[in-house]
């Protein structure tokens, strides 16, 4: 069993751990403590058979790093472990294709039930109390979301995070006329017209979950 564990705060990470080989006593697990180390972390690709994650990571916007993981793993089970627990926050990480939410609050014995139960293929969330209603326009969007390939995934989420064209290009280490052709297939696949309308189109995804 090999677990990829995403979490900045070191103890945090220490404590998943050692949830994690109390439900499978010979895993093997990957530690990631930011959004620049999500890549590496993933290299191991169909041999992660669990992600366990905080979304709320240094460099990360909103839900955006869950983003990132399922462009990686998308056949990967992955576990939400944070410290919010409302409509929001559970709804929109489901329709991002999570397969379970834990609240940072659960005991360990607690955790190792959903751990197991969700490599078994499971998919376990709190009830929700409202509408299901910004759950479907996420469902809607994740299946956009979905058509990019990883490349228009990484440019999406640097213009979401303010970036120019060109700096862009350059942390890519390709043309600013590369970009632009990245951002018209972008454009297209989500259903807008210009960089405005697609981050509106993103805004619930990128600003939930940025506050704990």
């Amino acid at each position: 069993m090999r677990v990829l564990i995403i979490d900045s705060h070191p103890l945090m990470r220490e404590a998943i751990r050692m949830v994690t080989l109390s439900a499978w006593p010979k895993a093997h697990t990957v530690e990631v403590g930011d959004l620049a180390s999500i890549e590496a972390g993933c290299r191991f690709g169909a041999a992660i058979d669990l992600v366990v994650m905080d979304p709320a990571l240094p460099g990360a916007t909103g839900l955006s790093a869950l983003i990132q993981v399922k462009q990686r793993l998308p056949h990967t089970p992955v576990v939400i472990f944070a410290s919010r627990r409302d409509d929001e926050m559970v709804g929109f990480s489901r329709a991002l294709d999570a397969a379970a939410f834990i609240h940072k609050s659960a005991c360990p014995s607690e955790m190792v039930d959903v751990l197991k139960s969700v490599a078994s293929g499971a998919r376990l969330f709190p009830t929700l109390n409202g509408t299901t209603t910004v759950q479907n326009e996420l469902a809607a969007m994740r299946k956009r979301l979905d058509a990019l390939t990883a490349t228009q995934l990484k440019v999406l989420l640097s213009i979401a995070d303010g970036r120019l064209n060109k700096q862009v290009a350059a942390d890519m280490h390709v043309s600013e006329a590369a970009i632009k052709a990245h951002l018209t297939a972008i454009f297209r696949k989500l259903g807008v017209h210009n960089r405005a309308q697609a981050m509106l189109a993103l805004r619930p995804i990128l600003t939930e979950g940025a506050a704990a």
